[in-house]
């Protein structure tokens, strides 16, 4: 018994030791990518300090960038943006192939950071609202836009910049992203809805109909989706009618 406590002390002062050790490494990064909350650009510094540093990395990037999101995961219970936002930023520099990284940090930057700076304004403007939704939105898809050179055809991706377009009322770039996404072999149910959604959005009744069309093809006949369909499709039929009924007016 007293030997199984003492390795198990032991391994518990191994894990803490090797955390200290890589919160040596960090910290010099991490103090590096700081910006202050009124910045939305890129927080990592394009430097040749920070550079040389990466590659002394070496393999240990990947176990780095895990202890940096637990720091950014900290930093976010805090509502630390500056915190949470450099830390997402220096995962993603440290462990590039990371698509929880990207996906996630993306929607942190578009949806939560927006609450913690209006919640520091104390403003209750609408449009004082809506303008920092809109801008921490884009500041998100410039991320995400990071992420796609890497990785281009990677669907989460993909489909969360859509999500995020969707939020700001970027529906053209919505429709762009959304077509991509239902391009792959099984695309879901949830993704080809969405995509006739922003399409119905986008004038584009026709187009619309027909995917929602197929999707009621393939659906059990005794799904609750399909009353639900049948009404979209007609909302849509109508909606084509009377376009073509006021076209013919012109």
């Amino acid at each position: 018994m007293f030997f199984r406590i003492a390795k198990i002390t032991l391994c518990a002062i191994a894990i803490l030791t090797g955390f200290a050790i890589i919160g040596l490494f960090t910290r010099p990064l991490l103090d590096a990518a700081k910006v202050s909350d009124s910045k939305s650009d890129s927080v990592i510094p394009q430097n040749c300090g920070a550079g040389i540093a990466f590659a002394m990395l070496g393999g240990y990037r990947t176990l780095l960038a895990d202890f940096v999101w637990i720091k950014g995961y900290i930093d976010w219970e805090r509502q630390d943006l500056s915190g949470c936002v450099s830390a997402i930023d220096l995962a993603t520099t440290l462990d590039p192939d990371s698509v929880f990284y990207w996906r996630f940090g993306a929607g942190i930057i578009a949806f939560d950071t927006p609450h913690w700076i209006l919640r520091k304004l104390g403003t209750s403007d609408p449009s004082r609202q809506a303008a920092v939704k809109r801008r921490q939105g884009i500041q998100a898809i410039k991320f995400l836009d990071k992420a796609l050179t890497r990785l281009p055809n990677n669907t989460e991706l993909i489909l969360q910049k859509g999500q995020i377009a969707i939020s700001i009322g970027d529906f053209k770039l919505a429709e762009e992203c959304y077509a991509k996404v239902v391009s792959v072999p099984d695309p879901s149910v949830f993704s080809r809805r969405i995509y006739a959604a922003v399409l119905e959005r986008n004038g584009k009744f026709a187009q619309a109909k027909e995917i929602l069309e197929k999707i009621l093809g393939e659906t059990e006949k005794d799904s609750p989706l399909v009353p639900i369909l049948k009404k979209q499709i007609g909302t849509l039929q109508n909606l084509i009618e009377k376009t073509s009924a006021k076209k013919a007016d012109e």
